[in-house]
């Protein structure tokens, strides 16, 4: 059995898949950038919770040893 093989064919099928692969994984990349960001912000939104929290706290902590103090 004889078998040709045409080497410019070869290239352009793995080209091809080469290609294929590079934009799935572009793709890929780019939905888990959008996840990550949508992450972080709730992260820094947590953050900011967090800070409002830590002064509400703070206040309230001063005016309970302002009280004990006017004792």
């Amino acid at each position: 059995m004889n078998v040709k093989v045409n080497l410019n064919q070869l290239l352009q099928g793995g080209m091809a898949a080469l290609l294929a692969w590079l934009f799935k994984t572009i793709n890929e990349l780019q939905q888990m950038a959008v996840v990550y960001q949508v992450q972080i912000n709730k992260l820094e939104q947590t953050v900011l919770d967090l800070a409002l929290r830590e002064k509400e706290l703070n206040s309230a902590i001063t005016d309970i040893l302002i009280k004990l103090g006017g004792n």
